[in-house]
């Protein structure tokens, strides 16, 4: 068993080995360590790698500082460049991900108030004597446009009927009762029977 171990703490690469026949955990680092980083790194091997093998379970058992390796030196660089790159992407991610955020709110609010415009358009051609449903009909199509583009863009799905105002549903071709005003009448029926 072969183990290739990072301390954070020290910048420290190791390498662990076990050897069945020799019942040995033997470990290189690429820098010499201090007698502080020494004893974390050693109690972290005896207590953590030493048990996944069968260092404790026979004796004579050895455990053995072999020293420096040289290749432990590329092995560190390769570790920290693993990491850069991908600190680097998942930053890049974050990026991304909060432009597409912007872009969608900044699209919602902009179709939000182009819908909002469309409908107060839509109370100035009422007042006029001649509206009919035909002359808003152009008003409609647009509205219903700006409405499946706002809805690329929100979360929370709209449809023409939930914003248009009751005063303009006629006008638009739309039932001026939504659900919760069609049951009403059968609310009152219902609650006038016990009077």
């Amino acid at each position: 068993m072969k183990e290739l171990l990072y301390f954070s703490f020290a910048d420290l690469m190791a390498r662990v080995e076990y050897h069945q026949e020799a019942n040995s955990l033997r470990y290189a680092t690429h820098r010499q360590m201090s007698h502080g980083e020494r004893v974390v790194v050693e109690q972290y091997i005896l207590t953590n790698i030493g048990p996944k093998t069968g260092y404790y379970k026979k004796l004579p058992a050895m455990f053995i500082y072999i020293g420096l390796e040289a290749q432990l030196v590329k092995e560190l660089n390769l570790f920290h460049l693993k990491n850069t790159l991908k600190t680097l992407v998942e930053k890049e991610k974050d990026v991304k991900s909060s432009v597409d955020g912007l872009i969608s709110q900044s699209m919602q609010n902009y179709y939000f108030e182009q819908i909002g415009d469309t409908i107060l358009a839509a109370r100035r051609g009422v007042k006029n004597v001649d509206c009919t449903e035909e002359r808003l009909e152009p008003l409609k199509l647009k509205l219903e446009e700006l409405i499946k583009a706002y809805n690329t863009y929100a979360e929370q799905k709209i449809t023409i009927n939930e914003i248009v105002p009751a005063e303009l549903k006629s006008y638009f071709g739309l039932t001026a009762e939504t659900a919760f005003f069609a049951e009403m009448p059968k609310l009152r029926a219902d609650a006038g029977a016990g009077f």
